[in-house]
């Protein structure tokens, strides 16, 4: 009896104790800044304000990688909530009300505007051990200030830094226009991508992220000017020829709701001409001058942004943009005349729409769709048959018409776990295209006569012809899914592992799993070594143009009619049917892949110098190459009612091997962080499967009117780039029939083989509102295949070499080029504004560095004169090198860019 009550005693305590804890609450508490992003590492107290709550001790704990701190097993009632980061304002809410079940509150943290520069508590050997931390680079303030604000020339100075490769992400979206200058708030550089996240083998990725506005509605105007007055002569043609381009712009950006909704909305223009040269070999000698033509541009480019917090932990962010280009009297290169002029336009658009939040205590969801298009559509200025000279002249109409028009809808998907030691990533990305084309060339006929002298003897070698249907409709779909974890092994070891898997449409192929693997591994104490090595198979995807050109010309939709020998200027093909070319893709190809092994070191040398080299190696499995079925035998075809059936085949490979090597110099006064104090910027952290990233948010930058007028290291910085490497394959693309006929022959240095490439930027704010960047870059020279010029084996394609001379077996000339910007910023009047703040926190050997820049006050009115000078050595970069033998132009150089040209802009912020 004495067993049996002491029994349900227990039980009803227990009872009583289990209902008491399903009775308490849990509140999980979110840390951001003033632009709402999370503050990882921020301390959150938690204490009661009422005799219920009262009577448990204050709590404390600090906020993960996704800025949350959890409390559990609270008693229902008023607690009084106080969080603190280093750099910001302590904040706290002194009545948080907690009720039974899952309660959420976020917390908005100030930046203290006293303070300039602090560190955070992070241990040093864990922080470079994090993998996406070490081996990149991200712009200083000054740099994006001395950038172009010229889109089309904005890309092209981020493609000459990062290098030709390399791939750009604007709010994690590809295929967005640049946005302008003014809203870009960081631009980050990272090398050797292996993770499963991501498609391409070491990918280069350049990462732009945009602000849409904070604090009050601010606008700018913009307009830029060049004259060819101004340019470098053009060694070709020993003249300068006439150009001129007036660039203009605007936009406005800011603040619609209170801590909840922002906007921008820009527009761009350009209007242009330029002048084509003419260089070409005719029977009257040869000829290299500017047309007597000139080539009319009209651009125009819109697109605005919306950000809106749908909860207090949940931001949607909408996207738009637009472009139209119309280009006249286009085409005209080398060796063509000027009725080979036609008129091009090209109308985009798309829109992007992303939500980011947490989803519960330890996840974070990402989510990204994108719908965008374009329509493409051409038109000859003269319709006329074709004459080719091969590497002499070309005559005659452009013969194109119709046009492309395109759809896509992409989905992509992270979602990101923490727990313990695992930083956990899985995704997804699906890539839906749909294409309609009734683009059209050849229509009238081409001839092609193999010299001048064949030429004179009206002697052509072959006349080719399309006919038919080129209307075609098709879909693709590719796309992957992949799962990843980054483990924190021990403090300065983190072991990535995962898998891809991809999918496409049109690939008979399926099993397309894609493991990776890496190691990162701080060995010492101070955090100034990492040291990378990783592992991994990565798939590529079909070209959807390789598919589309095996509908068009499957030899039945549409015949491309060959002739040989044909008579002239008639070919001699009325009331018969001629062969025509056929092209097909390999039933049973596989998708290509390869395989990429990859080590590198990254090192801290100083506070101001940090460098990392990295070796990989790739051998790519699969490519395509074109293999002739109906190649001539004794001069006939085995299938006389087909000329050259071209069979797409994977029987091509490839390797390279590359060394890279970077360096970073920041010599500006400690504690400005590459930009004098006070006029940085902020810079949020993205944790997420890679540990802490650094994010440049723009401040008032450069044209700070603070400070003293010189001090010789303001904002100077230095970086540099070399590659060193090489590059094989044995195919020149899908369709191109080899003129051995066998693969093994072929192989040989790559079409973008490039054994040194290096490039240094010099950015410097020394004298006060004035910004100056230097750039100069250069590659070895590319390879050139040494042809004949004759079609010796009657197969009608004009690829014969001479007997034992490999392909791509001779090269050109090296190239490189230089440029420089210089910009000064005006006050315009006494009225002052204050802008929105953020902080900068940067993530790797050495600790967690964070600059914060807060609200800050500057000049409402202000103007930046800049002025741009591209080439400033006026060094040209030839190219058009013609490999036949039988060419006037044999190993000699027909087109020369990248003469001085020199813009002018301004630029009025208000």
């Amino acid at each position: 009896m004495r067993v049996a009550v002491l029994c349900c005693t227990a039980l009803l305590a227990a009872g009583e104790s289990f209902a008491q804890t399903d009775r308490n609450g849990t509140l999980v508490v979110t840390v951001v800044d003033e632009t709402r992003a999370v503050l990882p590492g921020a301390n959150v107290t938690l204490a009661g304000t009422e005799a219920a709550t009262k009577t448990a001790a204050a709590l404390t704990a600090a906020t993960n990688p996704q800025g949350q701190a959890t409390f559990q097993n609270l008693t229902p009632g008023r607690y009084s909530v106080a969080a603190e980061f280093p750099g910001f304002q302590t904040r706290t809410l002194p009545d948080i009300r907690v009720r039974t079940g899952e309660n959420k509150q976020a917390v908005m943290l100030p930046i203290d505007r006293l303070q300039s520069d602090v560190t955070v508590a992070r241990d040093r050997q864990a922080a470079a051990s994090d993998r996406d931390v070490t081996f990149g680079s991200v712009m200083t303030r000054e740099q994006i200030e001395a950038l172009s604000d010229d889109p089309d020339e904005l890309r092209r100075q981020l493609i000459d830094i990062a290098g030709p490769d390399a791939k750009i992400l604007v709010d994690s979206f590809e295929g967005r226009d640049l946005p302008p200058k003014a809203l870009i708030k960081s631009i980050r550089i990272t090398r050797d991508q292996f993770a499963p996240e991501v498609h391409f083998a070491g990918e280069l990725r350049i990462e732009i992220l945009t602000q849409p506005g904070v604090g009050p509605v601010r606008g700018n105007v913009r307009m830029g000017f060049y004259d060819s007055a101004t340019d470098g002569t053009n060694p070709i043609v020993g003249v300068r020829g006439p150009a001129q381009s007036l660039n203009y712009g605007g936009g406005l950006n800011g603040t619609l709701i209170s801590q909840r909704a922002s906007f921008s909305i820009n527009f761009n223009g350009t209007d242009s001409y330029s002048t084509p040269v003419q260089v070409a070999a005719t029977p009257n000698g040869q000829v290299r001058q500017n047309a007597a033509i000139r080539s009319p541009q009209d651009n125009a480019f819109y697109s605005g942004g919306l950000d809106y917090a749908l909860t207090r932990d949940q931001v949607l962010r909408l996207n738009f943009n637009g472009s139209r280009f119309v280009n006249e009297n286009t085409g005209i290169s080398n060796f063509d005349s000027i009725e080979r002029a036609y008129t091009s336009e090209d109308s985009r658009f798309g829109l992007f729409l992303q939500q980011n939040g947490p989803l519960g205590r330890r996840f974070v969801l990402n989510t990204r769709l994108s719908v965008f298009g374009n329509d493409s559509t051409a038109t000859s200025a003269v319709e006329a048959p074709t004459i080719i000279v091969n590497d002499a002249f070309t005559i005659g109409g452009a013969q194109r018409k119709g046009g492309t028009h395109t759809r896509n809808y992409w989905l992509n998907s992270d979602l990101d776990y923490v727990r313990g030691i695992h930083s956990m990533r899985t995704g997804v990305e699906v890539q839906y295209a749909r294409s309609e084309t009734d683009s059209d060339s050849n229509y009238l006929g081409t001839y092609v006569f193999e010299d001048l002298d064949a030429y004179e003897a009206r002697r052509p070698r072959s006349f080719s012809r399309r006919t038919g249907d080129p209307n075609v409709n098709y879909t693709n779909v590719q796309g992957g899914l992949y799962v990843q974890d980054d483990i924190k092994v021990r403090k300065g070891l983190t072991v990535t592992g995962g898998v891809r898997y991809e999918f496409q449409t049109h690939v008979p192929d399926a099993l397309n799993f894609a493991p990776r693997a890496g190691v990162t591994w701080a060995p010492f104490k101070s955090g100034k070594t990492t040291l990378r090595g990783s592992w991994g198979i990565f798939y590529d995807w079909l070209s959807t143009s390789t598919y589309a050109q095996t509908l068009q010309l499957d030899g039945f939709r549409q015949r491309e009619l060959n002739v040989i020998d044909p008579e002239y200027p008639v070919p001699g093909v009325v009331g018969t049917t001629p062969p025509t070319n056929q092209y097909l893709l390999a039933g049973d190809r596989p998708m290509a892949y390869s395989q990429r092994l990859s080590a590198g070191i990254a090192q801290t040398l100083s506070r101001r110098i940090n460098a990392n080299v990295l070796y990989s190696y790739g051998y790519r499995y699969s490519l395509l190459i074109g293999r002739n079925l109906n190649t001539p035998v004794n001069g006939v075809r085995p299938n006389p009612e087909f000329a050259n059936i071209v069979l797409a085949s994977p029987d091509a490979k490839g390797d390279q091997h590359y060394i890279n090597a970077s360096v970073n110099i920041n010599l500006a006064p400690l504690g400005a962080q590459g930009g004098p104090p006070g006029g940085g910027g902020a810079v949020m952290l993205g944790g997420g499967g890679g540990g802490p990233t650094m994010v440049f948010i723009g401040g008032p930058g450069p044209g700070a009117s603070t400070g003293k007028r010189w001090v010789w290291n303001r904002g100077l910085t230095m970086s540099g780039f070399y590659n060193f490497g090489r590059q094989y394959d044995n195919t020149d693309g899908p369709f191109a029939v080899p003129a051995t006929l066998n693969p093994f022959y072929e192989w040989g240095p790559s079409a973008f083989d490039r054994t040194h490439n290096a490039n240094i930027s010099i950015t410097s704010g020394a004298l006060r509102n004035f910004t100056a960047r230097f750039f100069i870059g250069g590659s070895s020279a590319p390879p050139l295949t040494i042809r004949t010029g004759f079609d010796d084996n009657g197969d009608l394609i004009y690829n014969d070499r001479p007997d034992g001379v490999g392909r791509n077996s001779a090269r050109t000339t090296g190239q490189w080029n230089s440029s420089t910007n210089f910009t000064y910023a005006f006050t315009l009047g006494n009225k002052q504004v204050t802008s929105g703040g953020g902080v900068q926190i940067s993530g790797g050997p050495g600790g967690l560095t964070v600059n914060p820049t807060g609200m800050q006050t500057q000049p409402r009115y202000r103007l930046n004169l800049s002025v741009n000078i591209q080439n400033l050595f006026n060094h040209a970069v030839y190219s058009g090198y013609s490999g036949a033998m039988n060419s006037q132009f044999f190993l000699q150089p027909t087109r020369a860019d990248g003469v001085r040209r020199i813009t002018f802009n301004a630029n009025v912020s208000f």
